[in-house]
């Protein structure tokens, strides 16, 4: 799910957050490799040991105090709620007693941030989420947000995305004012509902 990150201490998400294997148990000097400043699977991020935080809207919108959107880092704690809610129509605990029941509720998820807590992004930090997801081996990305423009990054990293066989859901947005405008014949990215 690339969103505004997920609330993964949520008791109806807690248990499906997808957990990196190459980032989890001790180092060989005893160390949590979830905390240990070392890339333990060698794939260029340190410590992402339950997903990453790709916002870096340094400056934006200019209050430093507004939360953590400043540099990537391994938290993608939802400051905003959107991705929360997304998450949990995929995947909220079944049989429980509470809540919903999300649709996919077997699946484990990726948790990728590309938005600030004002619900804000720049295309560059969402064409770096699918980058990893891909290289992750996520086999479907969920972008439930909308563009007013088209992306040229957006569009080459998802033809990449897609070469790999990876589903791409988007949603088609929540009103006519704000579809992308894409050029004819744009069909990569699968519309579904509204976000």
């Amino acid at each position: 799910v690339i969103d505004t990150g997920i609330d993964y201490e949520h008791p109806e998400l807690k248990n499906k957050i997808y957990f990196n294997p190459g980032e989890l148990g001790n180092d060989s000097f005893g160390n949590d490799k979830r905390s240990n400043n070392i890339d333990d699977d060698g794939n260029g991020f340190i410590d992402d040991f339950m997903g990453w935080d790709f916002t870096d809207r340094v400056g934006f919108p200019f209050d430093s105090t507004g939360g953590d959107y400043l540099g990537w880092d391994n938290n993608p704690m939802d400051e905003h709620g959107h991705g929360t809610y997304i998450a949990g129509i995929l995947a909220a605990e079944t049989n429980n007693i509470t809540g919903i029941a999300g649709a996919a509720p077997n699946i484990k998820i990726l948790n990728l941030r590309a938005f600030d807590p004002s619900g804000y992004g720049e295309e560059d930090d969402v064409a770096a989420a699918i980058l990893y997801a891909v290289s992750m081996g996520a086999k479907v990305i969920n972008m439930s947000f909308g563009d007013n423009s088209f992306s040229y990054i957006l569009r080459d990293v998802i033809h990449y995305a897609y070469s790999q066989n990876v589903v791409l859901i988007s949603s088609s947005g929540n009103s006519a004012s704000n579809l992308p405008h894409y050029p004819s014949g744009y069909t990569e990215v699968i519309c579904v509902g509204n976000s």
